[in-house]
């Protein structure tokens, strides 16, 4: 572990890597899962949904050997990679992938495709035993091979528990926003084992003094987080024109380029490969805007840091963190040691109310149905707050009403059970055959009463636990890396504060139980516009 060096020692190797820069893992069974299959004495029987749309067919796949099922206790626990199932017209399948989707199980078996007009509801399946040892395979079940993938060399440790933090460079203890010993003890004590780190883009594409001073800066600054014993996910903090620059500009893509080959010489030289990972652009811009982003950019990033860092994690982002966006990037363009972070936030009428384009949008609680007097109600409580800003016209008022109508309209769609819905990123998940490990939920949360803009917000932590609860149980329950919750202090706080930037030492008991424990959350008390 690093924090064995004497502070002298790694003063003299920090920076005996700056100048020379500047003159394998555990394996997942991703397919048949067999270290988990689940045999069962007894047969388990389920119905399966009736409902049929483009993709489902009485309940079957229409596109992938699956089905959909009620999300039970009893049916996730006896519906796991590896069980056997038999269906309506006698065929046993494999279980090769489970993924919960709200109130339902999205099970997917090997072999061909299932026809829904057979074995649709209203049928059942069920389970079987699965074959001793010893005894012949049926003679319908499917015999391909296992297919086996490493996992990313930063998930050595286990899943991924992480939270932003952002320490001041010069003043690691800070009491605002500060990495004391006590704040680390309650983050590891919580169940926490990763930090996610943020360095200055501006500073390496513009280094204020040299590049020498610079990466001497922020690899101390990652090699103190590193000391904490913690995982430390590097990201870079940059602007939205920063963003767009480093893609277009090619002043500014030769000036990134430069920045990845010195910090990733570096950081790959410094750090063990299970402690250390870096993550490209955050959120970057569509490709509307940064045209060449997944086909060119990102692989080119890939690439320069790779041919610096041959065994440290990266991790790429799609545009603005859109997890339905994942499907842009050619999977044959980045190695198994490369990873995909998206950030759940939707809606981010919910996760980010009262900021932004949506001043007036505010107190919206999860569930939703915790509104007094429901999605009409909240209509009328928006509708007020518009009409009573002195600073909009009266057709700018018409429209902005219209506009809340619409987005209220979204939110209250069944009741809100579609919020962050990742069907469209299990399908691209099953599809392209990516191991699931190489997948973070790398950033989420819910905005607090303390927010930047001084637009009135709701003291609820019930909301904010649900939704992160809902986060942390999607992703295990797709079997990706882990998640990472956004943040430790500011206007999204998990730690206790007074305001924006009176920071306590206690983490919001509501919300580790939420990321960490097993009780039922409290439902919270009933939210009204006032």
């Amino acid at each position: 572990m690093l924090n064995t060096l004497s502070n002298q020692t790694r003063r003299a190797l920090l920076l005996s890597v700056a100048s020379a820069v500047l003159c394998c893992t555990p394996l997942a069974l991703t397919q048949a899962h067999a270290a988990t299959s689940v045999s069962t004495e007894t047969a388990y029987v389920s119905k399966i949904n009736s409902f049929t749309s483009k993709d489902f067919l009485r309940g079957i796949w229409r596109q992938y050997a699956g089905l959909s099922v009620p999300a039970t206790q009893a049916s996730i626990d006896a519906f796991k990679p590896g069980v056997h199932l038999r269906f309506a017209d006698g065929q046993l399948r494999e279980i090769s992938k489970v993924f919960r989707v709200g109130s339902n199980l999205s099970i997917y078996v090997k072999g061909g495709l299932l026809d829904g007009n057979k074995v649709g509801s209203p049928n059942t399946v069920s389970t079987v035993p699965a074959p001793r040892s010893g005894s012949a395979p049926p003679a319908t079940a499917d015999t391909s091979t296992t297919i086996t993938q490493a996992n990313p060399a930063f998930m050595a440790r286990g899943d991924i528990k992480g939270i932003d933090i952002t320490p001041p460079v010069n003043d690691w203890e800070a009491p605002a926003y500060g990495m004391t010993q006590t704040r680390l003890t309650a983050l590891s004590a919580a169940g926490f084992n990763t930090l996610r780190v943020w360095i200055s883009l501006e500073e390496f594409l513009a280094p204020p003094i040299s590049m020498e001073a610079t990466l001497s800066r922020w690899i101390g600054y990652i090699d103190r987080a590193a000391q904490t014993g913690f995982r430390v996910q590097v990201a870079w903090a940059s602007t939205w024109e920063e963003r767009i620059a480093v893609v277009n500009d090619p002043a500014s893509r030769v000036r990134f380029h430069d920045a990845l080959n010195t910090l990733c010489s570096a950081m790959g030289s410094y750090f063990p490969k299970q402690q250390v990972a870096l993550e490209m652009l955050n959120e970057p811009p569509g490709e509307h805007l940064t045209p060449g982003y997944y086909r060119s950019a990102a692989p080119g990033w890939h690439s320069a840091c790779r041919s610096k860092a041959p065994d440290m994690t990266i991790i790429l982002q799609p545009e603005a963190g859109w997890h339905g966006a994942l499907n842009r990037f050619n999977l044959s363009d980045f190695d198994a040691n490369t990873m995909f972070s998206f950030h759940p936030y939707a809606p981010g009428e919910f996760t980010h109310q009262g900021i932004g384009s949506q001043p007036h949008l505010y107190n919206v609680p999860m569930p939703i149905t915790r509104y007094v007097g429901g999605q009409t109600q909240m209509v009328a409580d928006v509708s007020a707050r518009v009409n009573a800003d002195p600073h909009l016209s009266s057709e700018r008022k018409k429209s902005e009403i219209a506009r809340y109508s619409r987005l209220i309209n979204d939110l209250w769609y069944d009741n809100g059970s579609r919020w962050e819905d990742w069907s469209e990123l299990q399908r691209w998940v099953v599809s392209s055959g990516i191991n699931p490990k190489r997948i973070i939920a790398g950033e989420f949360g819910v905005v607090s009463e303390f927010n930047y803009n001084g637009t009135p917000a709701l003291k609820d932590v019930a909301s904010r636990a649900h939704f992160m609860r809902k986060i942390r149980e999607q992703t295990q329950a797709n079997q990706f890396a882990g998640w990472v919750v956004h943040q430790a202090f500011g206007d999204f706080n998990l730690f206790q504060q007074n305001s924006v930037g009176e920071h306590g030492d206690r983490l919001i008991p509501e919300l580790t139980e939420a990321l960490f424990g097993s009780q039922p959350l409290q439902l919270g008390p009933p939210v009204t516009g006032h």
